[in-house]
């Protein structure tokens, strides 16, 4: 049986990812484990500010939820530590067969970060990856919250 992984943290986003991942998994019967990476005790998190993190992280329990109620095989998983580490230690650990990580959007000062991130578990893993591009409307909105 194929074990898909999408990780998560307050940096790295993954709704369109775990949104592709059950989409698969429905099609395939696999396997869907979602891994929330905390960042270590003591470090600030750069990007998301709590509140959008913990925004993303109820959405991503309410759409693992319903998937599960749909029968499709979901398991969440909550850590601490490096996110790139924690991704590949429980990649190897479960014996995943595909990863799916959501990108960045590819603007700002944070794509080079990202790009090193998953250069990193890219040489740190041994299964599949695919990288999901979350859609404009998650990923941007104007002052007036309309999404652009």
């Amino acid at each position: 049986m194929e074990r898909i992984l999408v990780g998560t943290s307050p940096r790295h986003g993954a709704l369109s990812a775990l949104t592709r991942a059950i989409s698969l998994a429905k099609r395939i019967e696999a396997r869907v484990h979602v891994l929330f990476v905390a960042p270590p005790e003591g470090s600030v998190p750069s990007g998301l500010p709590d509140d959008k993190a913990l925004a993303e992280q109820r959405r991503l329990r309410l759409l693992a939820q319903q998937a599960a109620q749909e029968g499709v095989g979901v398991e969440s998983f909550m850590t601490e530590g490096a996110y790139e580490e924690e991704v590949i230690r429980f990649a190897r650990e479960h014996r995943i067969t595909l990863l799916v990580l959501e990108s960045g959007d590819g603007d700002g000062r944070g794509a080079q970060r990202d790009d090193q991130s998953l250069k990193q578990i890219l040489h740190g893993i041994s299964c599949r990856v695919e990288l999901v591009s979350p859609r404009r409307d998650e990923t941007a909105t104007l002052g007036n919250g309309e999404a652009t």
